[in-house]
């Protein structure tokens, strides 16, 4: 049976897109998937609902927790290995929380699952890199997005339905059916991608391989072009419906239709993003998209400061930012990684821990900030998407610094 390996063909290949957008989608997927199972939880538990958010509070910081630790391992031990043994510590932690008989264990299985999970987004990332050069790395990376995208978009109705017919209990079953399912493909499927000449890094070099990344223009740059546009998405996602059940009296249920409507938005982007960046290169897409972002974001802005809410201003602005958030994010995911083929699991580790805790600090403060009226919702999405577009005129200007160094004695 024939394995995806890296290689020399430079043009995706459907079936190494699909099988690592699936591996991708996991960690989303098992996030989202037990939101719609929060209030049954509550009852079955008898806890109040503010306690109730460790349950997705504590797979959030375990993502952003381990992703660099993930991205070492597989520099030190490969792709394969590392990919597996995540999923298996996935499949194991799905069923702890199966059977976990209070809060304080379900979350510590939680925890755990996010310690597996996150693999998924990293391991993947550095097997791209691997596979191909940096700019069909992104336009590969773009159709791998657009595949994992699918996740926040069914995971809510799927978790749901299954919730309600079986029990919260079996969400996590079908976590772990997920799993066995992935680790098998994963090993008939995948053969290891990790350059030959690669060796293990000591806890020393380590140490100043992080330090250098993180004064590198370029993967800076990216890498918080795609924390904050992704940050912006997170500052609705927590105050979206309570703001527009206030403003608009929608329901739990229409908020949910609509933000699936804005997660196809975002697949739709990820999507193009790839096509285009075929005809007309990752620097013009990726341009193009921070500005529909900055757009995005005005319009948003207007709709807030707008003496009579108007729905379809709100809508068509998310929408919008759906969209240019799926087209620059494959894109400043693939960037951040470019530069570095024996150490892509590091960069790409990194860079992700880096976008999960810019987005946690954007879903908290405007938690903090948010007061019922859309204007403080507005003001720190407005912020998020500038700095956004800041950042990627710093990753384009470190990759020009990289292109044309200055004339030999001139520093």
């Amino acid at each position: 049976m024939p394995a995806f390996a890296a290689g020399g063909a430079q043009r995706p290949r459907w079936g190494f897109i699909a099988l690592l957008g699936a591996a991708s989608g996991l960690s989303a997927f098992g996030m989202a998937s037990v939101v719609p199972m929060l209030p049954q939880l509550e009852r079955a538990l008898d806890t109040d609902f503010a306690t109730l958010q460790f349950v997705v509070s504590a797979y959030l910081l375990g993502l952003g927790l381990f992703q660099p630790v993930q991205g070492v391992l597989c520099d030190r031990f490969g792709r394969r290995p590392v990919l597996l043994g995540g999923f298996s510590v996935f499949l194991v932690a799905s069923l702890l929380a199966s059977i976990a008989p209070s809060l304080p264990l379900l979350v510590l299985a939680r925890w755990l699952q996010a310690m597996g999970a996150s693999v998924a987004t990293v391991v993947t990332r550095a097997i791209v890199r691997d596979s191909y050069e940096p700019e069909p790395a992104a336009v590969a990376l773009a159709f791998i997005t657009a595949v994992m995208g699918l996740s926040p978009v069914v995971a809510p109705l799927v978790g749901g339905v299954v919730s309600a017919a079986l029990g919260w209990r079996a969400v996590f079953w079908m976590h772990a059916a997920m799993a066995a399912l992935l680790l098998a493909l994963i090993f008939v499927r995948l053969r290891e991608t990790r350059p030959a000449g690669s060796r293990p890094m000591s806890f020393g070099e380590l140490l100043q391989g992080f330090g250098r990344l993180l004064r590198e223009r370029r993967f800076l740059g990216y890498s918080l072009t795609y924390s904050f546009v992704s940050g912006a998405s997170f500052i609705f996602i927590t105050v979206g419906a309570a703001l527009f059940e206030r403003l608009f009296g929608m329901t739990a249920a229409q908020f949910g239709t609509l933000w699936a409507a804005f997660a196809g938005c975002y697949v739709l982007g990820a999507a193009s993003a790839g096509a285009l960046s075929r005809r007309y290169g990752t620097r013009r897409v990726a341009r193009a998209g921070i500005t529909l972002n900055l757009l995005a974001a005005g319009v948003f802005g207007v709709a807030a400061l707008w003496p009579e809410p108007r729905l379809a201003a709100f809508v068509g602005a998310l929408a919008l930012q759906s969209t240019s958030n799926g087209l620059v994010s494959p894109l400043a995911l693939a960037g951040a990684v470019g530069d570095h083929p024996s150490s892509a699991g590091m960069a790409a580790g990194l860079s992700s821990s880096i976008a999960m805790l810019v987005s946690m600090g954007c879903a908290m403060l405007t938690g903090i900030v948010y007061d019922g009226r859309a204007s403080t919702t507005a003001i720190p999405l407005v912020l998020a998407c500038v700095a956004a577009w800041f950042a990627l005129r710093t990753a384009l200007a470190g990759e020009d610094a990289v292109a044309d160094p200055p004339p030999a004695g001139r520093r």
